[in-house]
């Protein structure tokens, strides 16, 4: 009886990472992956406002201020997706490349303010 429980405590699951090299290799991927996850999800999201403000906001729009509200909600979004990938990165919300998230804002503002 003794070496049956002995013999289960021995064994151990193959997908358990067993140094710390291979372990930090997994946070890493894991942290990579969800940061791409957000930046298609969410990015893909503020570069398509952007990209409708550009194409059709004027005419689809019933008002300059509709434009500019959803210009503003262009950065927003961009803004959340950058903090979300900081976050998971862990680096301070604060930090400057949370700048990033405002590149489809910034790249949209020429056509949308001529």
């Amino acid at each position: 009886m003794a070496d049956k429980r002995r013999a289960s405590s021995d064994m151990s699951d193959e997908m358990t990472p067993h140094s710390e090299a291979e372990r930090r290799s997994l946070d890493i991927t894991q942290r990579v992956l969800a940061s791409l996850l957000i930046i298609i999800v969410m990015g893909a999201i503020s570069a398509t406002l952007a990209g409708y403000l550009v194409l059709r906001g004027d005419q689809d729009l019933s008002g300059r201020s509709d434009v500019i509200g959803l210009w503003v909600m262009t950065g927003v979004i961009g803004l959340m997706s950058a903090i979300a990938v900081l976050a998971v990165n862990r680096r301070p919300f604060y930090h400057p490349l949370v700048l990033l998230g405002l590149v489809p804002m910034a790249a949209s503002a020429y056509w949308i303010f001529t």
